[in-house]
């Protein structure tokens, strides 16, 4: 990602309320509506955050076949 050469993080923001974006700008009579909702920031050379391992699920565990 191009960002991530500029040492910019880009994180997805999860839970929050679309439609009461929409509503606080007034979005939809302007012809716009919220997707996504991400944070840009430049992370702090003391951040411990990304030199410790990730624990996640694996693919099996999150995704089924119908």
């Amino acid at each position: 990602m191009k960002a991530g050469l500029l040492s910019i993080d880009i994180v997805p923001i999860e839970g929050i309320d679309l439609k009461a974006i929409d509503d606080e700008f007034d979005l939809r009579s302007k012809g716009y509506s919220t997707m996504v909702v991400i944070s840009f920031d430049y992370h702090h050379e003391d951040d411990f955050n990304p030199k410790i391992s990730k624990s996640r699920l694996s693919e099996e565990a999150i995704f089924i076949k119908a």
